[in-house]
């Protein structure tokens, strides 16, 4: 619970992980981290930062540390992620839809207000009007407190990552006759940001600006990221964020065809600075296969197509 400096009180939600020892998948590693710290209590609650960290799916990143690279300054529960309120929003929306869809008049009323505070939410504590972009917020250092935090523009996170522009992706699924999640003015003025970013490279946009050694930071570029972004500014409406959106789906098939054609597989995760290069970084080696970088492909030649005069391979 965050309150603004209307006075107004918002909820957002964070990541909680019900856990505070090793992860038994890597439980080798999370010891080896956790022996740098001196006591069991700043052990267990490293092993819990890196369980939340882990439940984000950006496991890991310098999205979540207080001091990147450092792990063992993993504070995950302390921030409210854009991204993860921006999938419970549109989460609500579809069971607000569904309800409605089966008769289930209350439920579908419930959810709708429930959304609608939610966006508020969103707006009024993560959205920067200065930066153009959504950020993270961080707590206070007590996470565990159960009462209501003052909003301080000091506690957005104000480094530069690919999920600071993901809530564009809600104008994607706004209900027939709805209004749009991002207007036409905002959506430019983050189409505006997003170029200004840094964020987009020869291969796509980075997850991050700085380079930690970490899978989920530069130079890596992942499937879902660019997915995000593009379905968001093709559902703009203007013909210059379709044009944008084209222009990094493009990169993105160019340097999965390349990779492929080199290799004869495709990565999880993408070099954004060299075409056709996997990504690194992390916990394991590149994992080939790959459901979503497959998948994502798909969607851009779909959405897109790409004409025989094109050039695919990298120039």
């Amino acid at each position: 619970m965050v309150r603004d400096n209307q006075g107004q009180i918002h909820s957002l939600t964070r990541y909680q992980a019900m856990w505070n020892k090793p992860r038994p998948e890597s439980a080798t590693t999370d010891q080896q981290m956790a022996s740098k710290l001196s006591s069991e209590v700043d052990k267990e609650n490293f092993y819990h930062q890196v369980a939340s960290a882990a439940e984000s799916g950006w496991d890991f990143s310098s999205r979540w540390m207080r001091n990147p690279p450092d792990m063992t300054t993993l504070a995950t529960t302390s921030i409210i992620p854009v991204d993860l309120n921006t999938f419970i929003y549109k989460m609500e929306r579809d069971i607000e839809f569904f309800a409605e869809l089966t008769g289930e008049h209350i439920i579908s009323k419930e959810f709708s207000d429930t959304a609608k505070a939610r966006q508020i939410a969103i707006d009024s504590i993560l959205w920067n009007s200065e930066m153009e972009q959504w950020l993270d917020y961080w707590l206070p250092a007590d996470v565990q407190c159960q009462g209501v935090y003052q909003w301080n523009s000091k506690s957005q996170n104000r480094n530069i990552f690919a999920s600071n522009f993901v809530p564009i992706w809600l104008n994607a699924y706004h209900h027939s006759g709805s209004v749009k999640y991002v207007n036409e003015a905002k959506s430019k003025g983050v189409m505006r940001s997003l170029k200004a970013s840094g964020l987009l490279h020869m291969s796509g946009i980075a997850a991050s600006l700085l380079n930690t050694g970490q899978q989920w930071d530069f130079p890596n570029g992942w499937a879902p990221l660019q997915h995000l972004i593009v379905e968001g500014l093709v559902n703009c409406g203007s013909a210059e964020a379709r044009e944008f959106a084209e222009d990094i789906a493009s990169r993105w098939v160019r340097t999965n065809y390349t990779a492929y054609k080199a290799s004869g597989v495709m990565y999880e995760k993408y070099d954004v600075e060299v075409c056709g290069r996997s990504g690194g970084s992390g916990e394991y080696k590149h994992q080939t296969g790959f459901g979503w970088s497959n998948g994502v492909v798909l969607s851009f030649l779909e959405e897109f197509g790409w004409p025989r005069d094109k050039e695919i391979v990298c120039s």
